[in-house]
């Protein structure tokens, strides 16, 4: 069998960094999946991940001091991997992983008392704005009396990076008018 070639997806502005992808072995079940990393200039892998279909998009900091990538991680919901970047040294801290039940929580956390549950949740990166992440949240919830009913939500949310610390949620907006209708259980 002939060695997969990485192909280049994204490089930063800088040229200091390249993003890969490669195929993947397949998973248990058959599935195709991404080989993808961070490299240096000269493809020497920083970080390396596996995903189902590879990545979507790139935003790279206009400081050149981060990227976050807009993933397929399946069904769990989070999209986003960020990482602190080091030009100097070359290198690739990771400050953000998908982990779409951490994000599941922090939803019904922050607006629990209007929802019964979360039923789904999405997180992508947007842009970078003013040195912070701009990322849209998106999902449905159930009202608390009406299990079957599914509502759409979707939220701003304006994240702040410092160093190789998580990102923090510094500010979330509430997206009025979404094109999506709330539905029945029995209508689907």
């Amino acid at each position: 069998m002939r060695a997969q070639t990485a192909t280049v997806i994204s490089s930063s502005p800088d040229g200091n960094f390249q993003l890969r992808r490669q195929q993947g072995e397949a998973s248990d079940l058959g599935e195709a999946r991404k080989v993808l990393s961070l490299c240096d200039k000269g493809g020497k892998v920083l970080y390396q991940w596996t995903s189902g279909l590879g990545t979507t998009s790139t935003l790279w900091s206009p400081d050149e001091r981060y990227v976050a990538i807009n993933d397929m991680p399946g069904e769990k919901g989070d999209f986003l991997r960020i990482f602190a970047l080091d030009p100097t040294t070359i290198v690739v801290t990771p400050v953000r992983d998908p982990d779409g039940k951490k994000l599941r929580q922090e939803v019904e956390t922050r607006h629990g008392s209007f929802l019964s549950k979360v039923d789904a949740v999405m997180l992508r990166a947007s842009e970078w704005k003013e040195g912070k992440l701009w990322c849209l949240l998106t999902g449905t919830f159930s009202p608390k009396r009406q299990s079957s009913v599914h509502i759409p939500f979707h939220h701003l949310w304006v994240m702040k990076l410092d160093g190789n610390n998580a990102p923090v949620l510094q500010e979330e907006w509430t997206l009025t008018d979404p094109k999506e209708k709330a539905y029945r259980d029995n209508d689907r």
